[in-house]
C-alpha cells in the first residue's frame, strides 16, 4: 500500500511524472497533507511528506515511483523498472487488536504514454522483502492543462487492482486478530481495491520555486470495502506543498 492509501500517488501530480521528459532535473520539496489513518479509517491525521522528483539521464527518483531506470524514454512513451516502497501502518492507526503492518520494498514495472494531451499510466508493484504483501496494479489517466504561464491544473482518475495476498495483508483478519479485536475473521479475494479522482493546482512562483495544492477522494470497492476493518469507504485527502528545482 502506498503511504496513506494514495498519498504518494497524489504527489506524483506535482511533477507530472507520467510524462517523459529529456532534460536532467532535481526537484526537492515538502508537502503537508491531511489523510486517513489507514485505508478505510474514519479518522484523519496530518503528515509531512517529502517531494522528490529527480531524473539524470535514464535514472529517476520520485516520491510516487521510487527509484529506477527508464528502458524506453521518448517524448510520448516511457517504460521503466525499479524499486518502490509498499507502506504499512502503525498499530495505533488501526482498530485495537489488529496490530501494525511493516513496510515492504516492492519491484515496480511502469508504463506511461501521452496521447492528445492525456497521460495514461499503468504500474505493477510486487513485494519482494515481504512476499506475502502481494501485488498491486495501478492505472491512472490525467490531463495536465495550463491556465496561464504560471498556473497549471491537472484533473485525474485512477483505480487499483490487488491480488489475494495483498488484499489479505491489508484488509484480511485472521483468527488471532479476530479474537483480539472482536472483529469477524475475513479473507478477501483478489479484485479492484479502489477508485479515485483528484485535482491538483500548481503555481510557478518563480523559475525554480513552485507551490502545489491538491484535493482528492477515493472509494474502496469490492472485497476491500467489505472488510470489517473498514469504517469509511469514501475518503478524502488534501495537500499543500512547495518545491525547488535545482
Amino acid at each position: 500500500m502506498l503511504r496513506g492509501g494514495f498519498a504518494a500517488a497524489l504527489l506524483g501530480l506535482v511533477s507530472l511524472s507520467g510524462a517523459a521528459q529529456a532534460d536532467d532535473r532535481v526537484t526537492l520539496g515538502v508537502g503537508v497533507s491531511a489523510m486517513p489513518r489507514y485505508e478505510g479509517a474514519d479518522e484523519y491525521k496530518g503528515r509531512t511528506i517529502p517531494i522528490v522528483n529527480a531524473q539524470i539521464g535514464r535514472f529517476y527518483a520520485r516520491t510516487e515511483d521510487g527509484i529506477g531506470f527508464n528502458f524506453v524514454q521518448t517524448q510520448n512513451f516511457t517504460l521503466s523498472a525499479g524499486a518502490n516502497m509498499m507502506w504499512g501502518y502503525g498499530g495505533d492507526d488501526v482498530p485495537p487488536g489488529i496490530g501494525g503492518l511493516s513496510d515492504a520494498i516492492g519491484a515496480r514495472l511502469g508504463l506511461s504514454t501521452n496521447l492528445g494531451g492525456f497521460v495514461f499510466g499503468v504500474a505493477a508493484t510486487q513485494a519482494v522483502t515481504h512476499r506475502d504483501r502481494g501485488l498491486l496494479i495501478n492505472t491512472r489517466v490525467s490531463y495536465p492543462y495550463a491556465l496561464s504561464d504560471r498556473v497549471r491544473v491537472t484533473p485525474s482518475v485512477g483505480a487499483n487492482w490487488a491480488n489475494e495476498k495483498y488484499m489479505d495483508s491489508y484488509f484480511g483478519i485472521n483468527g488471532t486478530q479476530s479474537r483480539r479485536s472482536g472483529l469477524a475473521q475475513y479473507h478477501p479475494d483478489s479484485g479492484v481495491k479502489d477508485v479515485s479522482a483528484r485535482v491538483s493546482l500548481s503555481y510557478a512562483a518563480s523559475e525554480r520555486f513552485s507551490l502545489t495544492s491538491l484535493v482528492g477522494t477515493s472509494r474502496l470497492v469490492g472485497e476491500a470495502a467489505d472488510s470489517p476493518m473498514v469504517r469509511q469507504k469514501t475518503q478524502f485527502q488534501t495537500l499543500l506543498g512547495g518545491s525547488y528545482t535545482f
